[in-house]
């Protein structure tokens, strides 16, 4: 298992650990102690860790610091009024101050709490695309919702385990954890449209495939767009084409564009593979396969623009008979 697998999951440990240690069997302030001291230790480690293999820290990872930190302070150091505050609520302050960690930071114009981690799975090409900003808004919010239902557990249960302990637990690894991994690629395949061509009669490099693209453009989707997506790809079969729309109509040349509406970067063979549905589009874009740059909703447009209605089918096969 990769390292980043591994502190992903070890880093809800020293927040588990503690609410397992602070409100089982009665929750005294002596517990409370004892718990925010080992949770401290922990993620202290976990930052470190964090910090020097990975190169990097999550809002969640400084959050479990700080409040840990603060509540060792509160219950050392504060008298027993004040400190029993803390061992009566410790666990719903604790999912608050997480709710708040998650839900609080994009309303000001930061990163969504998720951007760190997924950027430990994903390709730097892809950081600066809106829908991987989007994806990480979407999972940010249901890891806010979750945080706050387990405070209003813990809160309403009135610290007792199985509200504080099992009711959380329940809700940030049977749902967070799965829905974290699983959304980025519903939502891909949900929102591009692939169109795979028919094998019978596609071409056998990718050049080929995009100079024949015009063929199988559909009018009636395009409307009044007007857009050019730059091709540029690699090893055989590459190089550097364009496509020109404009007027209801497609048009096919060799060279670039200065300005670009699109631009698309790949290897000849990844791009054919994606044509043919080989390989899922927006997955090998998750993963750096290729990269795009500009408008990224006409790239996801693009399995409408291009969907070979019947008459252009037969075109297509004519084409390819001319070349024959």
């Amino acid at each position: 298992m990769k390292l980043k697998n591994i502190l992903l999951i070890t880093s809800f440990v020293p927040v588990t650990l503690f609410t397992v240690l602070a409100r089982v069997s009665g929750a005294t302030l002596t517990q409370a102690q004892i718990a925010t001291v080992i949770g401290l230790i922990l993620a202290g480690i976990q930052f470190i860790v964090s910090k020097q293999f990975l190169k990097s820290t999550t809002y969640l990872d400084k959050a479990f610091l700080g409040f840990l930190g603060f509540g060792t302070a509160w219950i050392y150091f504060t008298p027993s009024p004040l400190s029993s505050l803390f061992v009566d609520h410790s666990a719903t302050l604790l999912y608050s101050v997480l709710f708040l960690t998650t839900f609080l930071p994009q309303l000001f114009g930061y990163d969504p709490f998720t951007y760190a981690i997924a950027k430990r799975w994903y390709p730097e090409t892809v950081w600066k695309v809106i829908q991987f900003r989007l994806i990480n808004l979407h999972i940010t919010y249901v890891w806010s919702c979750l945080f706050f239902f387990s405070a209003l557990s813990s809160w309403l249960g009135h610290g007792k385990p199985v509200f504080c302990v099992l009711v959380p637990l329940i809700l940030l690894f049977g749902i967070g954890l799965p829905f974290s991994r699983k959304y980025p690629d519903y939502y891909l395949k949900r929102n591009f449209t692939t169109q795979p061509i028919d094998p019978s009669f596609f071409p056998a490099t990718a050049r080929e495939l995009i100079s024949r693209m015009p063929l199988v453009f559909d009018s009636g989707v395009a409307k009044d767009l007007r857009a050019e997506i730059q091709f540029v790809l690699s090893g055989e079969g590459g190089g550097e084409m364009m496509l020109s729309i404009a007027g209801g109509k497609c048009a096919f040349r060799e060279g670039k564009t200065p300005t670009p509406t699109l631009a698309i970067y790949s290897s000849g063979d990844v791009w054919l593979k994606m044509a043919k549905g080989e390989i899922s589009r927006p997955k090998a874009l998750m993963e750096g396969l290729y990269r795009v740059e500009g408008d990224m909703s006409l790239l996801m447009k693009m399995g409408d623009l291009f969907r070979a209605p019947a008459k252009a089918k037969e075109d297509f096969i004519k084409e390819g008979e001319k070349k024959c």
